[in-house]
């Protein structure tokens, strides 16, 4: 037993497998890690990492973080939902024209290109939410290219044998969900060119035939089967579909796939104990009243802080405004006076 090969074999098992059906293969490997970073389920970061070896020194290679964190208390599909959304990320940067966006902002062309392969962009986790932003998660469309892909893959055994004992206790009606980073170029150069492979059949159609024959009865996962694994060798985050979601919230969103929440007396029994997280409210946000400058900064509670905004839009300076305790997923920000 080697549970370091264990866990990233079938990790980068999962990145070949969507690579194959969703991006036809034209994605390079990345340093996959696992960042146990409290306020995010997963990033991107391009050229990340050099290679010091003699035979490729000095080249780059992209990274996909993914938080182990969380691998206990949120089905598979969710968890993969997550490696897909930063292998878009990964072929924004280096398969289309336009320049990629400044850091953690999700720009349209990348909302665009998740919800093409199945994950709706959403900055509140839900259906309904703003599509582009800082803070834009992604969810499983119901019956989506995804959705179908990784019922194909979690039907053929794959399991994450894996998680974090200690998962956080996440109350997701209450809004405790982690930030969706994703980081800039980080080389003094652009980004690796990479040609497209002209030549390979659009991999969104193959998967949307696939789709149409799920629905003639195909052993394609759904909402209303729970057998695709063998009672006993389920993995503890083969969460069954719930078979009738919550509302969507807007009318105009595609049906987002819900999996049934973590059963904490199962997960006791397998010695994970779930904790709750605290909440410190010792950071505050301050915020510029100017309209044309949005300047922010964090720090202790009673801060007087002044915005002269920045050296391409200077303004006179203007006192900050307290705009209360961060949420749990600011907190850990860097302070930024703009």
């Amino acid at each position: 037993m080697n549970p370091t090969t264990e866990t990233y074999d079938e990790i980068q098992r999962a990145f070949e497998h969507f690579n194959t059906e969703l991006f036809g293969g034209r994605l390079p490997r990345c340093l996959i890690t696992l960042p146990r970073q409290h306020d995010t389920y997963g990033y991107f970061s391009a050229n990340q990492f050099v290679n010091l070896g003699e035979d490729s020194k000095g080249e780059f290679c992209h990274e996909i973080a993914l938080n182990p964190t969380y691998f206990a208390i949120r089905s598979i599909p969710e968890t993969l939902s997550v490696l897909v959304r930063e292998m878009v990320s990964l072929d924004q940067l280096l398969n289309t024209e336009g320049k990629p966006p400044r850091r953690r902002y999700r720009n349209r062309e990348w909302a665009d290109m998740c919800e093409a392969i199945g994950l709706m962009p959403t900055d509140t986790g839900k259906p309904g939410g703003k599509r582009t932003g800082d803070s834009v998660q992604t969810y499983i469309i119901e019956g989506g290219l995804f959705d179908v892909s990784s019922a194909m893959l979690v039907d053929n055994d794959f399991k994450l044998s894996w998680v974090d004992r200690f998962p956080p206790q996440l109350d997701q009606e209450a809004g405790d969900v982690p930030t969706a980073l994703s980081y800039e170029h980080a080389g003094s150069g652009p980004a690796p060119a990479q040609e497209l492979d002209r030549s390979l059949a659009n991999p969104l159609d193959q998967l949307m035939e696939l789709d149409r024959e799920s629905s003639e009865g195909s052993s394609l996962v759904s909402a209303e089967s729970d057998d695709v694994l063998p009672s006993d060798s389920k993995p503890v985050n083969h969460f069954k579909p719930v078979a009738d979601p919550e509302p969507l919230g807007a009318d105009d969103a595609p049906r987002m796939k819900v999996f049934a929440a973590a059963n904490t007396a199962d997960l006791a029994q397998m010695g994970i104990e779930p904790k709750s997280v605290a909440k410190n409210p010792s950071k505050s946000k301050y915020s510029c009243t100017v309209k044309s400058c949005k300047g922010n900064a964090w720090g202790k509670p009673g801060m007087r802080l002044s915005c002269m905004g920045t050296d391409k839009k200077p303004h006179d300076p203007e006192l900050m405004v307290f705009d209360g305790a961060l949420s749990q997923a600011e907190q850990h920000e860097s302070v930024e006076v703009f």
